[in-house]
């Protein structure tokens, strides 16, 4: 079958469209394929349905808020991580969890539903102490080396506190119980933005156009989009 093929389920969207606010798990959906990006989030005629490790995540990081703000002791099944909670937790600065983060087209701080949104994230532990920031996110997957996320939450961070000046970021891996970590300054804001810049160019003009292009690839087995041409059965 022919790329040519390919029709969107339902009527294609009004080419002056604005393109939708992003986030770095949503940018990096449009990445992989703007093909599948564009049936999940912008049509909405698939969904991902949750997997046991999406759900397995959503339990761990609910447990490591409740923890944080609440002193809600872990449960069972996610105890071994005590010693990493506490050490947190005797950090300095008010915690701040799951926090709910977004900017305008201005890049200014914003309401997450703001009709003028442009960039959201949620930051799952923040802590402000002395003009540094630590900023911790929680990861139950497969350890890897890709910072753009947290860089992100360092830029939102510098932007809405200006007393800010160090951002010290941290992926924690609960698989193997070890952290990664950057540090990031205020004078570095620059360089970090112009790193986004060419994948938020191709999002930007993807919306314009109205152009999805298909970006076959070891994940269309778990691809939801069912009509693509390149989708097959996922192997185990």
């Amino acid at each position: 079958v022919s790329q040519s093929r390919y029709q969107p389920p339902i009527p294609r969207l009004d080419r002056r469209m604005k393109p939708l606010a992003w986030s770095h798990s949503a940018l990096e959906s449009f990445k992989n394929c703007p093909r599948s990006f564009h049936a999940q989030r912008v049509l909405k005629t698939v969904k991902q349905e949750p997997t046991t490790h999406t759900i397995w995540g959503e339990r761990v990081h609910k447990q490591f808020e409740e923890y944080q703000r609440d002193g809600k002791p872990l449960e069972d099944d996610t105890v071994e991580h005590l010693p990493y909670m506490q050490r947190l937790y005797q950090q300095p600065g008010e915690p701040l969890c799951e926090l709910k983060i977004a900017l305008n087209t201005r890049l200014e701080p914003c309401e997450f539903f703001d009709p003028a949104v442009w960039f959201r994230g949620v930051i799952d532990f923040m802590k402000i102490h002395d003009g540094t920031a630590l900023i911790i996110d929680y990861k139950t997957g497969k350890p890897h080396t890709k910072f753009g996320q947290l860089k992100l939450f360092a830029l939102h961070t510098f932007i809405a506190n200006p007393e800010v000046e160090v951002a010290d970021v941290r992926f924690y891996w609960t698989k193997t119980q070890d952290e990664s970590r950057k540090t990031f300054r205020r004078s570095e804001i620059d360089a970090l933005w112009k790193e986004f810049i060419p994948d938020l160019r191709q999002y930007a003009e993807a919306f314009k156009l109205d152009v999805w292009q298909p970006r076959p690839s070891g994940l269309c087995g778990w691809c939801p989009v069912k009509e693509c041409e390149f989708w097959k059965q996922r192997r185990y």
